[in-house]
């Protein structure tokens, strides 16, 4: 597909579909699946935008594991009992990735194990506004790289008001 061809809506809608799972929106997904599916799209061709978002979120771990473990100059074994007496931190530290990686099951699980572990609400808002502080700054930065395409690209019209998932 050459460069300066527009997407087709089917691809457009295959391409919405990774970029759904690579930001971990499950009703994202099922809308851009669903849309996929009314522009033609086979399962192949579902399952291979599946496949590459998947791919994508594992290279992004990998990818942190081990910037992870540079900056901190290797990485210890936690023991289970450091884990149990840090657990309330622990569940923090997990809220904040959840709503980092816009993952609502991951949240709704660790939100409860927060509470649970005794975390208080405060404690908890305090959580999620660092993880909306870092996406922040790491949407700058996307934003920044993606802005030295702007001469080369054109923006993707906009869906009409009132439809879809809401990621547009």
């Amino acid at each position: 597909m050459p460069n300066d061809t527009v997407l087709a809506a089917k691809e457009r809608a295959l391409i919405g579909v990774g970029a759904s799972i690579a930001a971990g929106c499950q009703p994202c997904t099922e809308y851009h699946i669903k849309a996929a599916r009314a522009e033609g799209a086979c399962d192949r061709g579902l399952s291979l935008a599946v496949e590459t978002a998947l791919a994508a979120r594992a290279s992004a771990t990998r990818i942190m594991d081990e910037w992870a473990e540079r900056c901190q100059g290797g990485r210890l074994e936690v023991s289970a009992e450091l884990r149990a007496a840090k657990r309330a931190l622990v569940e923090l530290t997990a809220v904040a990735a959840a709503v980092a990686l816009n993952s609502v099951a991951d949240l709704e699980l660790h939100l409860a194990a927060a509470l649970e572990a005794g975390a208080g609400p405060d404690q908890i808002r305090t959580a999620i506004e660092i993880a909306r502080q870092v996406k922040r700054a790491a949407e700058a930065k996307i934003e920044a790289i993606v802005s030295g395409l702007a001469g080369s690209a054109q923006p993707a019209p906009p869906a009409p008001a009132g439809t879809g998932c809401g990621c547009r």
